[in-house]
This record gives C-alpha cells, sequence and structure tokens, in this order.
C-alpha cells in the first residue's frame, strides 16, 4: 500500500510539472518572438512590382508608365523589438518610351542603406518605418541616346511584419525610390515606386 501511495504521489508530481511546462511553454514561445533577449543577425529577400513613370521637357515623346517585377535582397541587424539596420540591393524593372520611329529603354536599380523603426501592435505582428540613403542607377539604352546614370538617394517607406515562426517572418513595404534623370540635349527623368511582400530569416 506504501508504494502505491508513493507511486501516485510521484505520477501527481510529474502531471504537475508538465501542466505547468505546458502552461509556460505559450507564454515563452511569445516573448521569443516579440522581444529576443539579444540582438540578431537576418537576411531576406522581397518580389513584388514596381510603378515607374517616365517624363520628358522635349517635346516628340511618349509619356509612359509601366508596372515591372521588382525584385530584392537584404541583410540586416536587429537591436532590439524596436530598431534594427540593414543593407538592400533591389532590381527595379525597366521602362520604355518612345519619340516618333524611336525608342530607348531605361533599366533601374538601387542599393539602399537603411534604418528601420518597429512599432509592436501584437506579440507577432509590427508596423514598420524606413528611412534609407543609398545609392540609384539607370542604363539608357535604345535609338536616341545610350548612357548611364547614378545618384545618391535618400528616401523613406512604411511597410508592415508578421513572425510566424520564432526563425521566420513575413514582410511587405511600400518604398519611393524617388526621380532618377538624365540631363542634356535628350533630358529624361524615371520615377520608380515598389510594393513588395517577402520573408526574413532571422538566426536567433
Amino acid at each position: 500500500m506504501r508504494t502505491l501511495a508513493h507511486a501516485r504521489t510521484s505520477l501527481g508530481a510529474v502531471s504537475l510539472t508538465l501542466a505547468l511546462i505546458g502552461a509556460t511553454a505559450p507564454e515563452a514561445r511569445a516573448q521569443q518572438l516579440a522581444s529576443p533577449a539579444d540582438g540578431f543577425w537576418y537576411i531576406g529577400g522581397d518580389l513584388g512590382y514596381t510603378r515607374q513613370k517616365f517624363s520628358t521637357d522635349r517635346p516628340g515623346w511618349t509619356g509612359v508608365s509601366s508596372n515591372n517585377l521588382a525584385v530584392g535582397f537584404r541583410g540586416g541587424y536587429q537591436f532590439s523589438r524596436y530598431v534594427s539596420v540593414e543593407s538592400t540591393v533591389s532590381s527595379l524593372g525597366a521602362v520604355e518610351a518612345e519619340s516618333g520611329g524611336s525608342k530607348d529603354k531605361f533599366i533601374i536599380g538601387a542599393w539602399t542603406a537603411s534604418v528601420v523603426g518597429h512599432l509592436p501592435v501584437t506579440e507577432r505582428f509590427s508596423l514598420l518605418g524606413i528611412a534609407s540613403v543609398g545609392w540609384v542607377d539607370g542604363d539608357r539604352s535604345g535609338d536616341v541616346e545610350s548612357r548611364n546614370r547614378s545618384a545618391g538617394l535618400l528616401t523613406l517607406g512604411v511597410g508592415a511584419a508578421y513572425a510566424f515562426s520564432p526563425n521566420w517572418r513575413l514582410r511587405g513595404q511600400y518604398t519611393n525610390f524617388g526621380k532618377l534623370s538624365w540631363k542634356g540635349s535628350n533630358d529624361a527623368a524615371v520615377k520608380s515606386q515598389t510594393f513588395t511582400l517577402g520573408v526574413d530569416y532571422m538566426f536567433r
């Protein structure tokens, strides 16, 4: 009888321990998702579309707007729930413009270094504000003129992120890359804006 009572007591203790572990596991998981004790590195990629608009002051050119595929790859470091820094390389697609029977093509890309502010809304979901500096590059080629153009970039973006596991999060954002201009007798400009959706892998 004493052995049976001891077994029942041990079984009760094990059950209580398992219940406590089960009760605290979701809370620990949520804490890991929401507020890591230490900073961590992350990498990510995006796909989406670029809204591009061609403009010029020269007569005879047809103003063109087009939607193109946007592709981006980034790496960064998140210091806390509220702030991270990252670097991104983006392909913004191309736009074509016509003047009579002539046609020029403008291919646009960018590199940015950004500070990202994270505003937690829930344990998994955050709003993002992105301030970036960098470089935007354009390759113009065609019948009228062939010339590369690069310029410094200062831009702002907004977005949102959802952590669906401790190591993965979904991220969507809007970025305005501004206008890249070609000066001269055949002046032209291309304005680019992107809407993207991607994922980050977090090394933690």
